[in-house]
């Protein structure tokens, strides 16, 4: 597999995708290292797909251009499509097969590749190797589709939407074992309409915005830049007396931007520094005091409601 390190990928120039009249990717210029976790974020119809579907050679860009492991995409798709693995949103497999005997099919197409058990073992799949693929739940599914993608030995896997579907907890074990594929030296790509989902996986976020490119960086870098200050919420009550109000109220403003009263009389310090903010709530904790403190911080959510304007449903549309 690819070693790891920081050294492109992936690379794209002004990439554009046109079905008639409609522009499914506009300008699309980014770069993708090796060994990281990309996250392509952006609601139903951003253009998601259909980028990762040019960089896999199953579509063809209207202009522009990108290179996939040093290969131009034109005239090098062959190679390109032997080095990289998929599994797409609508995964189908082999259902009466054995998890075990659809991992091996997939290997035996594949000259060079890994030891069947070997992948079945990353993927914490071997105490169901033996059952029928149709008897596994959505999220072993979808486990064994990666398992699949895994066997050639891909530098780079590309996930489409991997959890979509899934109940908590298959999403949360689908998580835990995408997070793990970067040590066995895979670079991967992965499309979600999903802020947590990215938020807990990617190193770093392309967010897309109808075709467009908005913005890319890690998550830390992107909600430092586009979602604002974070907060300490100091819940005072009844029995707060005056003096440690005015303990309170000093350690605040000691280092916080802004210090005020919200609505229901608690006490609120704004920070631009995250840091600045864990500081002072450790800091509000020395002093003694009894009350409850949030540290409230922006997330993912805020970067995509201030480039976008709109925020998503649950089941990725703008609202």
């Amino acid at each position: 597999m690819a070693s790891n390190g920081s050294s492109p990928v992936i690379e794209t120039q002004s990439l554009r995708k046109e079905y008639g009249s409609t522009v499914a990717v506009e300008d699309l210029s980014l770069e993708i290292n090796s060994g990281e976790i990309f996250g392509l974020l952006g609601p139903n119809g951003a253009g998601k797909t259909t980028a990762i579907e040019m960089l896999q050679g199953l579509r063809t860009p209207t202009s522009g251009d990108a290179t996939v492991l040093g290969l131009a995409l034109d005239g090098n798709l062959s190679e390109i499509k032997d080095r990289i693995g998929v599994v797409p949103q609508s995964f189908h497999t082999f259902e009466r097969l054995t998890v075990r005997e659809n991992v091996a099919l997939i290997r035996d197409l594949h000259t060079d590749g890994l030891a069947v058990d070997e992948v079945l073992a990353e993927l914490d799949l071997e105490a169901y190797a033996d059952e029928p693929f149709h008897s596994l739940s959505g999220g072993y599914q979808r486990r064994t589709g990666i398992a699949m993608a895994l066997v050639s030995d891909p530098e780079i896997l590309f996930l489409d939407e991997p959890t979509t579907g899934l109940d908590p907890a298959a999403r949360r074990g689908t998580w835990e074992q995408i997070d793990r594929l970067p040590e066995m030296g895979t670079t991967v790509v992965l499309t979600t309409h999903y802020m947590d989902e990215v938020e807990y996986l990617a190193d770093r976020v392309a967010l897309l915005i109808s075709g467009e490119l908005e913005a890319v960086d890690t998550v830390s870098g992107l909600v430092e830049e586009y979602a604002g200050e974070t907060k300490l919420v100091v819940h005072l009550t009844e029995r707060t007396t005056d003096a440690e109000r005015s303990t309170l109220e000093s350690t605040l403003e000691d280092t916080a931007q802004a210090v005020y009263h919200g609505e229901a009389g608690e006490l609120i310090g704004v920070f631009e520094d995250r840091q600045r903010a864990q500081e002072t709530y450790g800091a509000l904790h020395e002093t003694g005091t009894a009350h409850a403190i949030d540290l409230v911080s922006p997330t993912m959510e805020d970067v995509f409601l201030e480039l976008a304007g709109e925020s998503l449903t649950p089941e990725g549309d703008l609202q």
